[in-house]
């Protein structure tokens, strides 16, 4: 009798135990769900930021927006990988290729630092499809 109690107590016990870990990993994946939700949604409020700017407006060179908008771009940069993976995602679904494109794609190479391959692009599309060439 008294193993059987035993038995059941160690059965318990390893239940328990699974169960909590089990309950971490659900933890741990919710909040990085809610991390990659907060970079995505800052990341978005920055790029309509810096290209909403009523002073740069008339600008026809998008490195005038960024020069304009220093902090709004150092906070899609700081994102880090999270946010290079969000930004190529992005820059890959759109069917632009205008002025968010190319904030987007001097993002990801700012992003990729030393990592960055040495290419020479003229707009967002052109930075995906040359760094696509590179990095396969």
């Amino acid at each position: 009798m008294r193993m059987m109690i035993l038995i059941r107590f160690i059965i318990a016990v390893c239940l328990m135990s699974i169960t909590a870990c089990q309950s971490n990993t659900s933890i741990d994946q919710s909040k990085s769900k809610t991390e990659e939700i907060r970079i995505e949604n800052s990341i978005n409020k920055n790029l309509d930021l810096i290209i909403a700017n009523k002073n740069t407006r008339l600008s026809s060179n998008p490195t005038d927006y960024i020069n304009a908008n220093k902090k709004h771009y150092e906070e899609i940069t700081n994102t880090g990988d999270q946010g290079f993976k969000f930004l190529y995602g992005e820059l890959k679904q759109s069917s632009n290729d205008g002025l968010k494109e190319w904030i987007m794609a001097k993002a990801c190479e700012d992003i990729l630092k030393e990592k960055k391959p040495s290419i020479q692009w003229t707009s967002g599309k052109d930075w995906l499809q040359q760094y696509e060439k590179i990095k396969t």
